[in-house]
C-alpha cells in the first residue's frame, strides 16, 4: 500500500483529502504544518511514498519544509506535491508539481497516480 503524509493546516480539507485518498487504497499520514510533518519524517520507517504539502501554515511554512527536505539526504529525494491557493510554482522548484487550491478532487487523484507511477518515484 502506498503511503502519502498529507500536510496541511485546514482541518475540513485534510480531512476531505485524506477520505479520498483512503477511498483509493492509499494510507495517508497527517501533519498540521511543517514542524509537525518534519518530526514524523524524522521517526518513520519506511518514509512516506509521496508528500502532499500547503505552503501557507503556522509554525513552519511548506517551502521552508522543503528547503529542510533538500538539507537532509535520506529525505531529499521524497517525491513532494505541492497543494497552495497562494504562492507560484516557481517558489518551490523542488516540487514534482504545483496544484491550487481549492482543486477538483478527480485532478489530485490523477496527480498522485501520475507521481506515485513514475519511475523512481513512490
Amino acid at each position: 500500500m502506498r503511503s502519502i503524509l498529507l500536510v496541511e493546516d485546514n482541518a475540513d480539507l485534510r480531512e476531505l483529502v485524506g477520505f479520498v485518498l483512503r477511498h483509493e487504497g492509499y494510507d495517508v499520514l497527517e501533519a498540521e504544518n511543517g514542524r509537525e510533518a518534519l518530526d514524523q519524517l524524522e521517526t518513520m520507517q519506511p518514509l512516506p511514498d509521496l508528500i502532499l504539502l500547503d505552503l501557507m501554515m503556522p509554525v513552519m511554512t511548506g517551502s521552508e519544509l522543503l528547503e529542510i527536505l533538500q538539507e537532509r539526504e535520506q529525505l531529499a529525494s521524497l517525491p513532494v506535491v505541492v497543494l497552495s491557493a497562494g504562492g507560484q510554482p516557481w517558489q518551490v522548484p523542488h516540487a514534482k508539481m504545483f496544484l491550487r487550491k481549492p482543486m477538483d478532487p478527480a485532478l489530485l487523484l490523477r496527480v498522485v497516480r501520475q507521481v506515485c507511477d513514475a519511475p523512481a518515484s513512490c
